[in-house]
């Protein structure tokens, strides 16, 4: 190289490294090619899932199941009602119920129910269940464990007639 060329190209390598600082600083200031300007992002809160409220509310209980699903104020249950007296059992109908919200405990197997509805309106103003198990656990004062998200099963009363409730699944937001 002669002594002309020599200041040209450390000119142009001075520029190459000045844009490629000047763009390294523009990075780190912006917060990379995503950046936010330099704030770090803001946690957004779950919008699926249980509140923190919830927790230790979906365990059921074997030797008190009533007790333990009167305190599930959470856990939408869905529910046939079945009329088992026939040869063939017929589903009459079905119920979404948060335990917790529309029963209470009065012992540590029959809740006592107000106001259960579904999606065609009222199925019951008042209703007694009997818990008789617990994912086809049978339930009893003298069974340990517990059951987390069971299914109850057993009897409902309404209006003086005797059903069968099974609890089948349950609506998890």
């Amino acid at each position: 190289m002669n002594k002309v060329e020599e200041p040209f190209a450390e000119r142009v390598a001075e520029i190459i490294i000045l844009i490629s600082s000047l763009v390294i600083i523009a990075f780190m200031i912006t917060g990379g090619c995503e950046g936010s300007g330099g704030a770090s992002p803001t946690p957004q809160p779950a919008t699926t899932g249980f509140p923190p409220e919830c927790d230790g509310t979906f365990d059921i209980d074997l030797s008190c199941p009533a007790t333990s699903l009167a305190g599930s104020v959470c856990l939408p249950y869905i529910c046939d009602i079945i009329d088992d007296s026939t040869e063939i059992p017929e589903i009459v109908d079905n119920i979404t119920i948060v335990f917790g919200k529309k029963c209470t405990d009065t012992d540590c197997f029959r809740l006592e129910c107000e106001d259960l509805k579904n999606e065609s309106g009222t199925v019951a103003e008042e209703a007694s269940i009997v818990i008789e198990s617990v994912n086809d656990t049978p339930v009893g004062e003298d069974v340990e464990g517990q059951e987390s998200f069971g299914f109850p099963k057993g009897a409902i009363f309404i209006g003086g007639e005797e059903f069968f409730l099974d609890c089948n699944s349950a609506v998890v937001p």
